[in-house]
């Protein structure tokens, strides 16, 4: 792999580079991931904007829409998270099948991609992923999270806008998962407001927002068929500022500190299981012992988080 050639695709938009690009961060270990990021992480800045909500709201059907609308405002690219099997580990990947071509005929670059069991809604990778839509000249990235419920708020930490989808009939989900993604979003839609039931569930967020003291926050309804309101929702994301980026830096540069140390002591963890410890020693004691033996490691390690 010639990392400059790809590098040099990335900040053309070339589409091969960037799938290639992407390819590698996600199967590819902590050095190549480096190796690409260090070079791309100064080029462009792009408006994050998070699509998050129950399972069977429309997401995906939301954004075939407001892609389009956005890319009248700057260059697009939609990146969607698609759960993965706890079994097989495989994802469908059904956002693919469904938008890509539609959205690759209209200028706009569509990734799906597995959460591989992830906690939180995205994948551990959607950070990097997005470094490198955003070197390739994107304004704006739509981040789409796997269905979401009241734990998967990881896309508050990545979104400069997060938008929560629901639709009529959630009734009592809505209580259910206020404490959750209720408490997220900076902007809520229900779609498919041509059910029965739309505006009593506009009427219902809009007192749970009341509640939590978020009685400011936009309630848009749309219909995804129509392409109803959408102007009126693009309208509201372009008028949220973008978060202040050092909360997401910060966040990041933690989790590649802790791959890091893993990435050095990755022999000795991976070795535990088949080690021959006695049953006898506590494990915080022999944890102490196997860091003793890599102490040097470690002050290495150390010394470069005091660079930061």
């Amino acid at each position: 792999m010639n990392t400059e050639i790809l590098v040099q695709g990335i900040l053309r938009g070339d589409y091969r580079a960037i799938a290639r690009s992407i390819s590698l961060i996600e199967n590819s270990g902590y050095k190549v991931r480096k190796d690409i990021i260090s070079r791309i992480y100064r080029y462009g800045s792009a408006k994050i904007i998070g699509i998050t909500g129950p399972p069977g709201v429309g997401k995906s059907t939301a954004i075939a829409n407001l892609a389009p609308s956005l890319a009248v405002h700057g260059k697009v690219a939609v990146l969607a998270i698609d759960p993965a099997s706890p079994f097989s580990g495989g994802a469908i990947l059904g956002n693919r099948i469904r938008m890509q071509a539609a959205l690759s005929s209209k200028g706009i670059y569509m990734r799906s991609t597995s959460n591989r069991l992830y906690n939180g809604g995205l994948s551990e990778y959607t950070w990097d992923i997005i470094k490198v839509l955003e070197a390739a000249g994107n304004d704006y990235i739509i981040l789409e999270t796997v269905g979401s419920g009241q734990a998967d708020i990881d896309i508050m930490n990545i979104a400069d806008v997060t938008c929560v989808f629901l639709a009529p009939g959630l009734g009592d989900e809505i209580q259910a998962i206020k404490s959750g993604i209720m408490e997220i979003g900076d902007i809520f839609v229900i779609n498919k407001i041509d059910r029965e039931g739309s505006y009593l569930a506009i009427k219902d967020i809009r007192e749970s927002l009341n509640m939590s003291n978020k009685l400011e926050t936009p309630v848009i309804g749309v219909n995804s068929l129509t392409g109803e309101n959408y102007d009126e929702l693009v309208k509201n994301i372009l008028e949220i500022k973008n978060k202040n980026p050092r909360e997401k830096y910060y966040r990041k540069l933690k989790m590649v500190v802790m791959e890091a140390i893993y990435d050095e002591y990755s022999d000795y963890v991976d070795g535990i299981e088949y080690g021959d410890n006695s049953l006898d020693e506590d494990p915080y004691t022999l944890a102490e012992e196997i860091l003793g033996k890599n102490s040097n490691n470690l002050r290495k390690i150390k010394s470069r988080q005091q660079e930061y």
